[in-house]
């Protein structure tokens, strides 16, 4: 007789499973689901062995999968100094002092999380050097997108007169031709995030999409595989069982797997090939070599990851007209339309997933022009290429989503209309157009697949903050509509999307029989909490795969 190596009784479970929304219990074999449904359904099914969790009346649901993540940055400014929320000089110099107590020793200060009106002026390395001067110190913008260093980091870094770069990425200088401070994108940060002790390994699927050269030695890749596990370890005790990574190369894959080998990894990972914009567009024909080497539901490659255009914040999100105050400045596009569709097409033949991060309404039309091209070029597939974020999208483009098959990968915590978010500078950004920024609801109403995530560490990696956000947003004028979601819609956006947009819906994401064994039970009934408490909800017991990955 089968008997089951893990009980969850006494629950509200919440399935995702439109033939069985609702059960009170779950049973658990190895690493599968046994069976959903009732107490009596699953009380045959105990034995000496079983380990039984009583779920106290509180909601369990599908493992949260993390559609948009990055996991080795994020796992690493986990022991980063963060600034977020924090404002004004005195406020950041003192907790800029406090943290150098506690690490007198440092020879780098890495801190992230501010914004561009933290201090209430344009930040320079002027700035920066009032409160660190005798070593290397830079600050995140807590997008990732611009970094801030003060004058010993460019010293160091060799780059107080600029460096050519490649489109795109700036290190702004002055009317003098002195770097002002500020580093826009990667190819400009990565220059002095290289005076970290980890060299900046964390963030080279993003800023180079190469390995580290030379390459990490022995006690390097142990350090780095130790901040993978930190990260991990993080997710599960947020619910997260599942993550698609944004950035990736080889040495990230060969880490997790590494991991994965030694029984240490306790989440399913999924890493795509970064394509960046001066790569050759065969570079991209690596997606289908790495797709061949890594496949299994625990550690996987299908995708390539690419960047069309930059961020609101620094006018270099790709707009359809110009910014609002401004005579020709729409932006600055990371491809032109020929060379994105040309990629694009190239790994639609190989039968790849594409995901493209396209902030504003002129990205957005680019991507889907891109993956039209490839559908007319190869013949139409269930491709599901994935627009991430679509911050502003142009009206006549919502339809397409659904008409194409493209999976919108949002983030809610970075919705404008959240409360407690900032309104600038969005606000000034999108002008006119904002009845069509952050369009949640609008994009769901049109047919079109939702799934939801963090951008962690962009934000916090809290699943319960982003449904908070999704389900609290409010319209900021009279010709906005809400888009704010339901809990169902959230809850789905958080698992069966995801699993969808991963092409596994068929073994995740849901609470069904003979599917993969990824369960987090709750602290509370998720149908009872008020919308705008859902960021207190808490995991009680995290399991991916059949094991037990965090409990408290």
């Amino acid at each position: 007789m089968t008997t089951a190596d893990i009980l969850i009784t006494n629950a509200r479970v919440l399935t995702m499973d439109p033939a069985r929304p609702r059960a009170s219990a779950v049973a658990i074999k190895g690493n599968r689901i046994l069976r959903v449904g009732s107490m009596d359904d699953v009380a045959g099914l105990k034995d000496k062995h079983t380990r039984v969790i009583d779920a106290q009346m509180k909601t369990v649901m599908p493992g949260i999968i993390e559609g948009h993540v990055h996991l080795f940055g994020g796992a690493v400014e986990l022991e980063t100094l963060m600034l977020n929320g924090i404002n004004g000089f005195q406020a950041i110099a003192e907790s800029v002092s406090q943290y150098r107590k506690a690490r007198p020793n440092d020879p780098v200060l890495l801190a992230t999380g501010i914004a561009h009106e933290s201090f209430g002026e344009p930040i320079t390395r002027q700035i920066l050097d009032r409160i660190v001067s005798d070593i290397p110190f830079m600050v995140f913008c807590f997008d990732h997108h611009t970094m801030w260093a003060n004058t010993k980091a460019l010293e160091a870094a060799g780059i107080m007169k600029g460096r050519k770069l490649p489109v795109g990425n700036e290190i702004v200088l002055d009317a003098n031709g002195i770097a002002t401070g500020e580093l826009l994108e990667p190819a400009a940060y990565m220059l002095a995030q290289a005076l970290t002790p980890t060299g900046g390994r964390e963030w080279l699927g993003m800023t180079t999409g190469e390995n580290p050269n030379p390459p990490a030695t022995p006690a390097q890749r142990e350090l780095d595989m130790s901040f993978f596990k930190k990260g991990i370890a993080h997710a599960a005790s947020l619910g997260i069982t599942s993550m698609h990574n944004m950035d990736g190369n080889w040495y990230q894959l060969e880490l997790l797997q590494a991991l994965l080998d030694r029984g240490e990894m306790n989440a399913r990972v999924e890493i795509p090939f970064h394509h960046k914009n001066y790569f050759e567009p065969s570079r991209v024909d690596e997606a289908a070599e790495m797709r061949a080497k890594y496949q299994g539901d625990m550690l996987h490659c299908d995708r390539v990851k690419l960047f069309i255009d930059g961020v609101l914040e620094t006018f270099t999100a790709l707009m359809l007209d110009d910014y609002p105050g401004t005579t020709g400045n729409k932006g600055a596009p990371l491809f032109t339309a020929e060379e994105f569709n040309e990629v694009v097409t190239r790994a639609d033949r190989h039968g790849l997933q594409v995901s493209t991060h396209a902030i504003a309404d002129g990205a957005v039309r680019r991507t889907l022009d891109g993956y039209e091209a490839a559908a007319k070029a190869n013949g139409k597939r269930d491709s599901r290429h994935r627009i991430e974020h679509i911050e502003l999208i142009d009206p006549t483009d919502i339809p397409r989503l659904k008409q194409l098959g493209v999976v919108a990968s949002l983030q809610p915590i970075a919705g404008v209309g959240v409360p407690g978010s900032p309104h600038e500078p969005i606000l000034s950004r999108v002008g006119d157009k904002l009845p069509y920024a952050y369009a949640w609801k609008m994009l769901r109403d049109s047919g079109a697949v939702i799934a939801f995530s963090s951008d962690w560490p962009v934000a916090p990696l809290s699943p319960f903050l982003g449904m908070q956000a999704a389900m609290t947003a409010k319209p900021l004028r009279r010709d906005c509509t809400s888009q704010a979601q339901s809990l169902m819609d959230t809850l789905h956006g958080f698992t069966a999307a995801g699993a969808y947009m991963e092409f596994m819906e068929d073994r995740k994401g849901t609470l069904k029989e003979g599917y993969l064994a990824d369960v987090v039970v709750l602290d509370a009934d998720m149908e009872r909490t008020p919308a705008e408490a859902i960021s207190t909800v808490r995991p009680v017991t995290t399991i991916c795969d059949g094991r037990v990955t965090f409990e408290r």
